[in-house]
């Protein structure tokens, strides 16, 4: 029995122009949040976003099972983000974007009332996109798809095209990196 959702992907796979549009609108903050740790600068980013939804709209009718999209899409922003690295491979830039009174998009929620604790998840929130954003690619790719958009290591595997050893190491590592940046700053 196929839910809502997958009768959606089968529209739009089919041509349905309407349910390309609700399924975009319905996975572009996802796409956005993942290309958001994955580059810093906001530019580039919404070149990476478009050049993905229009991969997203000339491929969807190649996609073989409604149930694999979110698998299907991912890959699909990946590879964007390789893309986009080869084509821009002097331009890498390793520090962070954000400016100290610059304002974060997206902010650890937070439903104390305490002005003290929104300070400090909100340090803590730029902490993390920051040690994220600093990982290599390798490590950046598997942690991203992990924790931001929860997919499996056998799904991230298949995404990286690298055993689910490899997906778990790079994992492990990439947190041990982030908990040893939140360590620095703790001390610091």
């Amino acid at each position: 029995m196929l839910d809502d959702y997958e009768k959606l992907i089968l529209k739009a796979k089919k041509g349905d122009k309407k349910a390309l549009c609700e399924l975009i609108r319905e996975e572009q903050s996802n796409i956005y949040a993942t290309l958001f740790y994955l580059k810093k600068d906001e530019n580039d980013l919404s070149d990476i976003m478009q050049d993905v939804l229009i991969k997203l709209t000339k491929r969807i009718s190649q996609l073989k099972n409604p149930s694999y999209f979110k698998t299907w899409l991912n890959q699909i922003v990946v590879n964007s983000y390789y893309d986009y690295l080869r084509k821009n491979k002097r331009k890498i830039i390793t520090f962070s974007p954000f400016k100290q009174d610059e304002e974060v998009d997206f902010e650890i929620p937070d439903h104390s009332t305490n002005p003290q604790n929104t300070i400090l998840y909100n340090e803590l929130d730029l902490i993390i996109k920051n040690a994220i954003q600093n990982l290599p690619v390798q490590y950046k790719i598997p942690i991203t798809l992990r924790e931001i958009q929860g997919l499996s290591y056998d799904e991230i595997s298949n995404i990286t095209n690298t055993s689910i050893g490899t997906v778990k190491s790079r994992i492990s590592r990439a947190r041990a990196k982030i908990k040893d940046d939140i360590n620095k700053y703790s001390r610091g």
